[in-house]
């Protein structure tokens, strides 16, 4: 009877030794594999955040990180995504960097809010949620049925979610049900601006002068796919872009495709913008448009944000009015799409 009562008071103080430490773990674990690596690292960055993981040859990764944030930028290569991670975490992340975001597989302490994050992301792929034009362009029957559609994935998605602590549940709730009051509260005022520009109506024109002077207008390039980059030298979105925007470049320069690079500067500020182009060895047609912000294209568009990338049919009729950043792999997806 002692023996037992000594084993029983033995396995009483390991369980509450491990429940200790625990709640002392004043760090959280990443491990995992990644396939078709392209970097020795992976980056964890948030705004006052950043932390590098190396990667080994053979995909694994393994690192701990003592966190003050819950959520940040996870990146290897051209592969990113959004993680939540707290200390006391032991997050394992499995994942193909050529399609990180349907092969994401999570486990371990901390998978249950990324699992959803995951599920949630491609939801907001599935109906281009960065994209609120694709909304807007819609003729009022089209965006009530497509916002229904939505609204109940949405629910759906968060009820069926397991281990989500309650104050991002409460969160998620709020911010879902805020969306949607500004779909629906701006449908009027933003189908006036995007119902013109929707896929398949003709784009807007221009004709803004090169870094030598000369006139380049979009009726030039007809029978080519158009990729226009609109951007400012004071951008610093704009200029991350550049190496990828380079890259392009190079590998569809034999290609149906222009890629055009409108810059937005003030026309004060020309000769800083001549110098950048030539500073950086940009490539592609480098153009200016004359007014900024107000300049017709721009407003065209309904411009507000930049850096702003647009794809222009062969017919000159609009492919996509907000398409992918040159850094982002859904580009060259939707350029095999079609055939470019």
């Amino acid at each position: 009877m002692n023996k037992i009562a000594t084993v029983l008071v033995v396995l009483m103080v390991m369980i509450s030794c491990k429940k200790e430490e625990m709640v002392s773990k004043d760090y959280a674990k990443l491990s995992g594999k990644v396939t078709n690596v392209q970097d020795s690292l992976i980056t964890i960055s948030s705004r006052n955040y950043n932390k590098s993981i190396k990667v080994s040859d053979d995909g694994t990764f393994s690192d701990t990180l003592k966190v003050n944030e819950d959520f940040f930028m996870l990146v290897h290569g051209t592969a990113r995504t959004i993680i939540s991670l707290k200390n006391g975490d032991n997050l394992n992340l499995n994942f193909d960097s050529e399609d990180l975001l349907n092969t994401a597989e999570f486990s371990g302490q901390g998978a249950g809010t990324n699992k959803y994050m995951a599920s949630k992301m491609k939801l907001e792929d599935e109906y281009s949620l960065s994209n609120p034009s694709s909304f807007f362009e819609l003729d009022k029957s089209q965006f009530d049925k497509k916002v229904s559609a939505l609204s109940t994935k949405m629910e759906t998605l968060l009820n069926n979610a397991s281990d989500l602590d309650s104050t991002f549940t409460a969160q998620e709730t709020e911010g879902n049900k805020r969306f949607m009051e500004y779909l629906s509260s701006n449908y009027d005022a933003q189908h006036v601006i995007f119902a013109p520009i929707a896929k398949g109506k003709p784009s807007p024109t221009f004709s803004y002068p090169n870094t030598n002077g000369k006139l380049v207008a979009l009726e030039d390039f007809k029978g080519k796919y158009v990729y226009v980059d609109v951007w400012a030298t004071w951008c610093g979105p704009c200029i991350q872009e550049i190496p990828s925007l380079k890259t392009l470049h190079s590998d569809f320069e034999n290609k149906n495709l222009a890629i055009i690079s409108m810059s937005i500067d003030k026309m004060a500020d020309q000769e800083k913008w001549k110098k950048m182009v030539a500073d950086k060895n940009l490539t592609g047609t480098q153009i200016m448009a004359d007014k900024e912000w107000e300049s017709e294209f721009v407003k065209g568009y309904g411009i507000t944000g930049i850096p702003r990338f647009i794809l222009i049919g062969p017919d000159g009729n609009i492919v996509d009015n907000n398409a992918p950043r040159p850094s982002d792999p859904a580009l060259r997806t939707l350029f095999a799409e079609l055939e470019i």
